[in-house]
């Protein structure tokens, strides 16, 4: 075989390859444009079957003008099936051999241990709460908790950064009234 015709069967190989990766993926034929949506290029090397539709002139004295096609005959085996659905057994499902994949026990296992240590640390909170000495001591120790605790549920590290950027931000008369008492020198 050539080299040129080698070449060409193996492009020929890798248009068909990638058309079958279109139409695997859902995409349209490259051919779809001119040709139609639902093209598919042929396996047959040949171009056109169109001659093949007409009968050769020399086919006229094999055709027998006294021909009768008869009816297909209808196949009858031997053996009937007879379907009884209500003979069938229902057998319901059994669960006593079932086993949960590892990964899902594992999930399981975290998310509890997750929801477990969230309680503990709640109640760690809350003792340290009930431990202060003064009321005044609890109700700082819990605004400082609620505002600047990096626990997860509570807050987030960026909503901090919004809170230390917005939240305590003085007014532009409050902001000119600090600056100038920070400026004044009083010793």
């Amino acid at each position: 075989m050539s080299q040129s015709t080698e070449r060409r069967t193996m492009i020929q190989e890798k248009r068909k390859l990638m058309e079958d990766k279109r139409m695997n993926m859902g995409m349209k034929s490259f051919c779809a444009s001119f040709i139609g949506t639902n093209f598919r290029p042929s396996d047959d090397p040949r171009n056109s079957f169109s001659s093949m539709m007409r009968r050769h002139i020399a086919d006229k004295q094999f055709v027998d003008a006294s021909y009768e096609a008869n009816d297909e005959e209808v196949f009858e085996p031997i053996y009937q099936t007879e379907f009884d659905d209500d003979r069938d057994l229902k057998l319901e499902p059994t669960f006593s051999k079932h086993r949960i994949p590892l990964q899902i026990r594992c999930l399981e296992r975290y998310h509890n241990s997750k929801r477990e240590y969230a309680q503990q640390f709640k109640r760690e909170i809350k003792l340290l709460i009930d431990n202060q000495s003064t009321a005044e001591n609890a109700w700082q120790f819990v605004r400082t908790m609620a505002y600047t605790s990096l626990w997860p549920p509570l807050h987030t590290r960026k909503e901090l950064k919004m809170f230390e950027k917005d939240f305590c931000k003085l007014s532009p008369t409050e902001q000119r009234r600090f600056n100038k008492i920070m400026a004044t020198d009083f010793s």
